[in-house]
C-alpha cells in the first residue's frame, strides 16, 4: 500500500476540510441548540460530492473511491457529528446495496437521488428483538398478486423517522431461516399502514434521529423486490462489509477531534502554577492517544485500499472496525479526563463524542460480533467473506 495521496483523494480531503469550515465549524453549537434533523445541510453536501465518491458519474458519483470516501467521511466527522453520521444512509450502505443489486430502473431512480441528497435513505434491518441476530426478524412480507404485504417492525433506525427511502429486510419465508430473508425498497410518502416513531436516545447530537418503525399491512408493488426473493440476508452481510470499511472512518474523525482538543486543553489549561501539558501525566496521555489514533487510522486506509483495489477485504475491514471501536472509546474516556469538569460542558464538544463514540463501536457489528469473526477465521473454522458477494 501506497501511504501517499492521489491527486483525487487529497482533493477530496480538502473539499471536506473547506466545507468544515464553512458550513460545519461556525454553526454547529446553534445547530445542537435548536435541534432538529438538517435536510439542507445533507442536500449541500450532496451538492458537493461527498457521498458520490463509491459511484460513477453516470449514477451521479465522482468515481473517486474508497479511500477518498473514508478521508471524507473522517473529515466530516471530526468537524461535527451531525455531517459525520449520515455518510452510511447516503453514501455507503443503501446506495451500494441498490447500486450492486438492484435492476437498471431501481439503480436509475434511486442511487443518483441519495448520492445528491435529495432523497434522504435509511437501513431498516434491527429490531426490538433482534440486531446482531438479523436472522430472527419476525418482520414479515407476504406476495399476494402484484403487492408484497408487510407486517412488522424495525428499531434504532438512524434517520428513520425523516426518510423517503426505506432499505427494508423483511421475512418471506419464515420457516428458512437466512435464506428466507428479502430486501425490499420502501418509499414511504403517503405509504398507508407506515409510522416512524421517534426515539428519545442521547447518540451525541440532536440533529440525527433515530426511529422505531411500524408497518401494518403496508402494500408495496412486487418490483420493489431488491435483488430476488431470499436474497436478503447474503445481501444485508455484503453490504455490511462495505460499511465496515467506511463507518471506522467516523470514529477516526471522532479520535482525531478528541485528540485535537486535548492537545489545545493542555495547551491552554493552568493549573499548579503551569500549564497542565507540563505534566508528564498528561504527556502520557496524548502518547497513547495519539499512537491509537494512527494506528486506528492505517488500518481504516489499508481496508478502504484493498476494496479499491478489488481485494478480499472483510477480513481487513472487520480488524479496523474492532479495533477503531475499542481505540475510540479509550481516546474519547482520556479526552474527558483531560478537560474534567469541563469535558461535561456544552461549550466543548467531548461529552457528545464520547456518547457517539459508544454508539459506533456497536453499529455495523458490534465489537463481540467482530471477534467472532475473527477469532473463527483465524482459527480457520469459518472464514470470513473476504470478497463482498
Amino acid at each position: 500500500m501506497d501511504s501517499r495521496l492521489s491527486p483525487d483523494q487529497a482533493a477530496a480531503r480538502e473539499m471536506a476540510i473547506d466545507f468544515a469550515r464553512k458550513e460545519v465549524a461556525p454553526h454547529w453549537r446553534r445547530r445542537e441548540a435548536e435541534g432538529g434533523f438538517q435536510r439542507d445541510l445533507i442536500e449541500k453536501m450532496g451538492a458537493a460530492g461527498m457521498f458520490g465518491c463509491l459511484f460513477p458519474e453516470e449514477f451521479g458519483g465522482n468515481g473517486m473511491g474508497f479511500v477518498a470516501q473514508v478521508l471524507v467521511m473522517e473529515e466530516m466527522m471530526r468537524a461535527s457529528i451531525e455531517t459525520g453520521m449520515p455518510f452510511n444512509n447516503q453514501g455507503v450502505n443503501v446506495p451500494m446495496a441498490i447500486y450492486r443489486h438492484g435492476t437498471p430502473a431501481q439503480k436509475r431512480r434511486y442511487v443518483p437521488e441519495l448520492v445528491a441528497g435529495r432523497t434522504i435513505g435509511c437501513f431498516g434491518l434491527t429490531e426490538p428483538g433482534g440486531g446482531s441476530d438479523a436472522a430472527a426478524m419476525r418482520t414479515r412480507a407476504v406476495r399476494r398478486g402484484d403487492r408484497y404485504v408487510i407486517n412488522g417492525s424495525k428499531m434504532w433506525i438512524t434517520l428513520g423517522s425523516v426518510a423517503d427511502l426505506i432499505l427494508l429486510f423483511a421475512k418471506t419465508d419464515p420457516d428458512a431461516g437466512h435464506a428466507g430473508v428479502s430486501a425490499f425498497l420502501v418509499d414511504t410518502k403517503d405509504l398507508k399502514g407506515f409510522s416512524a416513531k421517534p426515539i428519545e436516545a442521547d447518540i451525541g447530537t440532536r440533529c440525527i434521529p433515530t426511529a422505531e418503525l411500524s408497518f401494518q399491512d403496508v402494500e408495496i408493488p412486487v418490483d420493489s423486490l431488491l435483488g430476488g426473493e431470499g436474497q436478503g440476508f447474503k445481501l444485508a452481510m455484503s453490504t455490511l462489509h462495505y460499511g465496515r470499511v467506511c463507518v471506522p472512518a467516523r470514529g477516526l474523525g471522532i479520535a482525531q477531534a478528541c485528540l485535537d482538543m486535548a492537545v489545545q486543553y493542555a495547551n491552554d489549561r493552568v493549573a499548579f502554577g503551569k500549564k497542565i501539558g507540563e505534566f508528564q501525566a498528561v504527556q502520557h496521555t496524548i502518547a497513547d492517544m495519539l499512537a491509537q489514533t494512527e494506528a486506528a487510522r492505517w488500518l481504516i486506509y489499508r481496508a478502504a485500499d484493498r476494496a479499491e483495489r478489488g481485494e478480499s477485504f472483510g477480513r481487513e475491514a472487520s480488524i479496523a472496525k474492532y479495533f477503531a471501536g475499542e481505540a475510540v472509546m479509550n481516546i474519547t474516556e482520556k479526552c474527558l479526563e483531560i478537560h474534567g469538569g469541563f469535558g461535561f460542558a456544552r461549550e466543548f464538544p467531548v461529552f457528545r463524542y464520547f456518547t457517539c463514540a459508544r454508539v459506533l463501536r456497536t453499529g455495523e457489528g458490534s465489537a463481540n460480533i467482530q471477534k467472532n469473526l475473527l477469532g473463527l477465521d483465524e482459527l480457520g473454522w469459518k472464514k470470513i467473506d473476504r470478497h463482498a458477494a
